[in-house]
């Protein structure tokens, strides 16, 4: 008698499903997991056969190696037979329709699970009764799906009520009440109640400790549970400590490989990922893959996690082709087990997209991005917190593109909508102020932008406090919004706070204490104080080498800061070879069209052009603007800064022509794109006014400059640098028309601006007083000429240094 292939299957399937053992010790899950790749063979074919006890069996194997479409099948043929045979609201039946509804909350669908859950729920308050424990249990799983359509009102609605039964009926220790709780905190936690949270959770770990005692896997999630929640409270040190005392736990209590311990090594490592300690990240992220490979299998979805995870630790490290290559085969995986529009796939595309961006690839970034976001929008609607925070990455890619009218639309809708669900003062939406902030310094909206970042400062004081990493980081972006105004006084006050908090609290090798150093010593730069600059610049550097590696892409930053302060200090030769350093590196590493290395370039040519090596200069600017163009478009605004900088080459070299060419086709691009009053197109204005200068087209040159600086008045205020910048400019030109008296008064008041904002010794201030004493030389006001002069070759001697090409200057002009 022969037996068909089919029979066979079912022959096979029956064996299987009687040997499922319903136990989580790792051999459990190991056995489930051998047997999971002879039940995927043989399922799909003859599902329908299967009987209910098989079936379920079968269905947790599934389950658990996240097959959540074949387990959804077989659950399905488990709640029909059950409907069949026992009816419709059997407690059996009712167990089923959970478990249908678990399958579809793991593939993202949200809706479907939330109306089979809320018929699970209303069937047992008739049929059990409000309060029954069953009864609870559905309460609490509908609270987690409205939940993850961020319905958290709704959960905490759910979940407050069961708590309150459960402490009612089953005491306030009962593990199922402790449940409850914790899932009360997490609510807490998602709409920023993180004191709220805090006090529950700890509550909860006291209890378990007392009733199931220390090592008790409920008591080691637990701990778990309250290490997030001070992270979020910025208690990084406790935080550690709790996560390492879970994973020593669960090594000892689970085994080394269990899928729980593995759970901790990867939170553990996210810890120190967050730290910056890079390192013993990277290692506990590859020994928890390499286990999950081998425990659950290489498509396991826990399995994915960590190669994203791992993709994420590289990425830190600017291992950019290790993390494309790891998000890449993350969501093909993903595609393939879960489908394309499941949360997973759309958060790893979303972590592919943020890796093209690194890497430079912006059309690659956008295109994915708006993908998500066309998926989330359909999948969770409109205004979930994913999709708002698909939002917000578009438009963050759109401000790198340069495209920022687009990303103000979408970052202020993304603002409004999170006000509107989550409130003024919850931790995402004020990172969508934060977000809004800089898009409109980028437009020049410098005014908007300060009051918004105050106000998010101020906020994070509130509710975070003084010393949390979200507040420290606040201040650090006011500052840098000052610094970039010229304020350089309120920049250095909050950068020097910053700086001191984050020694005192993350330790001098931190990642964010060595950027706060970097950003002050760019605050020293600004100010003229090059020695405090370069002290600082010179630690950082070392310090990264040491922490980073020699071409990681931040230690690369340092190398050009530190060329840019040699720059500033007239040491041509050794900024010189900085820049070729950081260039080759970047080429190496990055490639030789990514942005970086573009900027790199520039920054060497500018250094050739401040040794006067033209031609040097030309060649470098010539292919940066060829590769923005190709990259990026003819009108993007890295290929307008691209060919003002050439512009500017041409006027060095007396090519005055090509450089009017140049510069008249910036401006009318930038008036077009970014309006007549954008910071950049008033540039482009001051540009060409030089030009027509040097070419001796005056009158055209006045009435750019007069244009230029009424517009940086009004926009900028009369304090500002690029304000007092235009007044030099216009002073100069009247100066060379004759008018002598309208070119003192607007030097005076340039000199006594930059006495009062920057202080007497500063470069600026120095320059302003050589100007005024050309002026009073071009009056035969020799003696107030020399007086000033004298004054200027002795600071530029003690400052600079006797061979300062600018205390050469001086010396020539005396």
């Amino acid at each position: 008698m022969s037996i068909s292939k089919t029979s066979m299957k079912q022959y096979v399937l029956v064996i299987l499903g009687l040997s499922v053992p319903w136990k989580y010790e790792i051999e459990d899950y190991i056995y489930r997991r051998q047997i999971c790749t002879h039940i995927i063979q043989a399922v799909e074919q003859i599902t329908q056969s299967i009987t209910k006890d098989i079936g379920s069996g079968l269905a947790l194997v599934l389950y658990e190696q996240g097959y959540f479409r074949h387990a959804e099948e077989l659950e399905v043929v488990v709640l029909e037979a059950r409907q069949r045979v026992l009816g419709k609201e059997h407690p059996d039946t009712l167990m089923s329709m959970a478990k249908v509804a678990s399958t579809y909350s793991q593939q993202g669908k949200w809706r479907e699970a939330e109306q089979l859950e809320v018929a699970v729920l209303e069937a047992r308050e008739r049929v059990l009764g409000k309060e029954h424990p069953h009864t609870l249990s559905s309460m609490a799983n509908l609270a987690s799906t409205c939940w993850n359509q961020g319905k958290w009102s709704e959960a905490e609605k759910l979940e407050v009520a069961v708590l309150e039964a459960r402490k009612r009926l089953l005491g306030k220790e009962h593990p199922s009440t402790l449940i409850s709780m914790a899932n009360a905190a997490s609510t807490y936690s998602q709409h920023g109640k993180w004191d709220e949270a805090e006090e529950l959770q700890v509550a909860v770990l006291e209890a378990t400790k007392r009733v199931l005692g220390k090592e008790h896997p409920d008591t080691l999630t637990s701990m778990a549970n309250l290490a997030l929640t001070y992270w979020n409270q910025g208690k990084r040190s406790e935080t550690e400590q709790l996560e390492v005392a879970v994973l020593e736990a669960t090594k000892w209590v689970l085994g080394k490989e269990h899928p729980e311990t593995l759970t901790s090594m990867a939170t553990l490592a996210s810890t120190y990922l967050q730290q910056g300690k890079w390192r013993e990240a990277e290692k506990l992220a590859v020994t928890a893959l390499e286990a999950r490979r081998r425990v659950l299998g290489k498509e396991h979805p826990d399995t994915l996690s960590s190669m994203a995870n791992l993709a994420l630790t590289y990425s830190e490290q600017g291992k950019w082709s290790e993390t494309e290559e790891l998000e890449v085969a993350a969501l093909e995986a993903r595609k393939r087990l879960l489908g394309k529009e499941h949360p997973k796939t759309l958060t790893s595309m979303a972590n592919l997209a943020r890796t093209y961006a690194d890497r430079g690839k912006w059309s690659e970034a956008e295109q994915l991005e708006v993908a998500v976001l066309e998926a989330t929008k359909r999948v969770f609607g409109k205004e979930h917190p994913d999709t708002l925070t698909s939002m917000a990455n578009l438009g963050s890619t759109y401000l790198q593109q340069g495209k920022w009218r687009e990303a103000e639309d979408l970052e202020v809708a993304v603002l409004e909508a999170r006000k509107r669900l989550l409130g003024k003062e919850h931790p995402d939406t004020l990172t969508s102020m934060a977000n809004a902030a800089s898009t409109y310094s980028q437009h020049g909206k410098w005014d908007e932008a300060e009051e918004l970042q105050v106000a998010v400062l101020e906020a994070t004081k509130r509710v975070l406090g003084n010393k949390h990493p979200d507040t420290l980081t606040s201040m650090a972006n006011l500052a840098r919004m000052y610094a970039g105004q010229g304020k350089w006084s309120e920049a250095e006050v909050l950068e020097v706070a910053v700086l001191e908090l984050r020694n005192q609290l993350l330790g001098t090798g931190h990642p964010s204490t060595l950027m706060s150093m970097a950003n002050l010593a760019r605050t020293y730069a600004g100010q003229g104080k090059w020695s405090e600059a370069e002290e600082l610049e010179v630690a950082v550097l070392e310090a990264r080498k040491q922490l980073l590696g020699k071409e990681h892409p931040r230690t690369l930053v340092s190398m050009g800061n530190l060329a840019s302060t040699y720059s500033g200090q007239g040491k041509w030769s050794e900024a010189e070879e900085l820049k070729v350093a950081v260039l080759e590196a970047r080429k190496r590493v990055l490639g030789t069209d990514h942005p970086d290395t573009l900027m790199s370039m520039r920054n060497l040519a500018r250094t050739y052009t401040d040794q006067g090596k033209w031609g040097e200069a030309e060649e470098p600017l010539l292919a940066v603007l060829e590769a923005t163009k190709r990259g990026l478009g003819i009108e993007h605004p890295d290929t307008l800064k691209s060919i003002a900088n050439l512009a500017n080459t041409y006027v060095e070299q007396g090519k005055w022509s090509e450089a009017e060419d140049l510069q008249v086709a910036v401006l009318e691009a930038r008036k077009r794109l970014l309006g007549k009053e954008h910071p950049h197109t008033l540039t482009s204005m001051g540009n060409l006014a030089v030009i027509y200068w040097h070419q001796g087209r005056l009158s055209e040159a006045e009435e750019l400059e007069v244009s230029v600086l009424e517009a940086r008045k009004q926009l900028l205020g009369t304090d500002h640098p690029d304000t007092l910048m235009s007044m030099g400019n216009l002073a100069r030109t009247y100066a060379e028309q004759g008018k002598c008296g309208e070119a003192e008064e607007l030097e005076v008041a340039v000199l006594e601006a930059r006495k009062r904002l920057l202080g007497k010794q500063h470069p600026d201030t120095l320059t302003s007083m050589a100007n005024l004493a050309v002026t009073y030389w071009n009056q035969d006001r020799w003696g107030e000429a020399e007086q000033l002069e004298v004054a200027v070759l002795e600071m530029r001697t003690r400052l600079l240094g006797k061979e300062h090409p600018q205390t050469l200057c001086s010396m020539a002009n005396l």
